[in-house]
């Protein structure tokens, strides 16, 4: 389904055909002048370093296709993603100048399909360097490819003493062009004695790769200081308006909105139950009004009895258990001329942010953003 630009201003009450017929489906926004906004602001706090994109995963489930290269015209150059697949699906959306880098490194197998599409791999251990040399030799070519140290967080990226080693071989890491030297925060959004002593050990191991790229910060480390910055930010959840400091200078902008629309309303008395197990007992005479997502959708399921939606800008909370495609909302304190059959419901809102849904779902932010299906549609809105 084609995407949307400008749509909008035709959610303000009931949802307009979009030009594919009325549909129940629930609808997320992506604001594409509030991406910019945050992706400018982050270049400003790290003059002197370029500000690359995070994209894997879809773009935390934004939609890579339509965000990747919109951040591509307005001068991003740097892009990250986790694989081969991913890569493959952004390079053909990307311009060619772009820099793809695979943070997973590469599968065996798939070094082929990385240099077919201008794929640089980030590897991360010995196996993975091997493979990528073979496929060097066999090609006559020395390929460019990222090294990934482990700091501090022991998940990918080679140990520093197996690192330092290799860098002494002269049949080993001498024989690539390394385009980028990384590392991973293991507690990037606070300032502390971790975070420091990973500073240190990755400042110490520069000279190893005096003409690569150097990278260590995630959106939050741009927040620890300058001196984490080096050569190129990661951003990520920060550039998609998710909160990633503590900093009550810097608030992004929202990005995402979360609507969907009431498809019935009825009447419930009092001592009836509502939803699956019945799990919610009226108290009183309600209206109930039944809303067209679920945790089919994405929609967490922990908010059925606990969340809270908007309806016309007032808050109405969740009765009874979310289910697989609907909710249930009390509209009952609401004029029913405010709720007939295709109502926006309000899900994620400047009222009710996507931190204020995860936290309340106790999740994170692009957890809760990834999880969100693709039966909901993606719009675009842009100033």
């Amino acid at each position: 389904m084609p995407d949307t630009i400008g749509i909008e201003a035709n959610l303000s009450h009931n949802f307009a055909d979009t030009g594919y017929g009325v549909t129940s489906r629930s609808t997320m926004i992506v604001d594409l002048s509030a991406i910019e906004s945050n992706y400018r602001r982050f270049q400003a706090l790290a003059p002197y370093s370029a500000c690359g994109l995070v994209v894997k995963a879809d773009a935390y489930g934004l939609g890579a296709a339509r965000i990747a290269p919109f951040l591509a015209r307005i001068g991003c150059r740097h892009f990250f993603v986790a694989d081969v697949e991913e890569g493959i699906a952004v390079r053909d959306v990307l311009p060619s100048s772009a820099r793809i880098y695979l943070l997973h490194g590469v599968m065996p197998g798939m070094e082929p399909a990385a240099e077919q599409h201008d794929l640089l791999p980030i590897l991360n251990s010995s196996e993975q360097l091997d493979a990528w040399l073979r496929h060097c030799r066999l090609r006559n070519r020395a390929l460019p490819a990222g090294i990934h140290v482990d700091t501090g967080l022991s998940r990918l990226g080679f140990p520093i003493d197996e690192l330092q080693k290799l860098a002494e071989d002269e049949n080993g890491l001498s024989e690539l062009p390394i385009a980028l030297f990384m590392s991973q925060l293991a507690c990037a959004e606070l300032r502390n004695e971790v975070g420091l002593q990973q500073l240190d050990r990755f400042r110490e191991l520069t000279h190893l790769f005096p003409k690569a790229i150097l990278s260590l910060s995630n959106s939050a480390g741009l927040f620890a200081g300058s001196e984490f910055h080096f050569d190129l930010i990661r951003s990520g959840g920060g550039i998609f308006g998710f909160s990633t400091s503590d900093d009550p200078d810097f608030k992004p902008s929202q990005v995402v909105r979360l609507r969907t629309q009431i498809i019935q309303c009825r009447k419930v008395k009092q001592g009836e139950a509502i939803g699956y197990h019945r799990s919610y007992t009226v108290k009183r005479r309600m209206r109930v009004a039944t809303a067209s997502i679920g945790y089919g959708d994405g929609f967490p399921r922990i908010l059925g009895n606990r969340g809270h939606v908007f309806v016309c800008g007032t808050r109405v909370p969740i009765v009874g258990l979310v289910s697989m495609d609907l909710i249930t909302i009390d509209v009952t304190d609401l004029p029913e001329s405010w709720t007939p059959p295709g109502t926006v419901v309000d899900l994620i809102c400047p009222e009710q942010t996507v931190g204020d849904v995860a936290s309340a779902a106790k999740m994170l932010s692009d957890e809760l953003t990834t999880a969100i299906g693709r039966r909901c549609r993606r719009v675009y809105a842009s100033a």
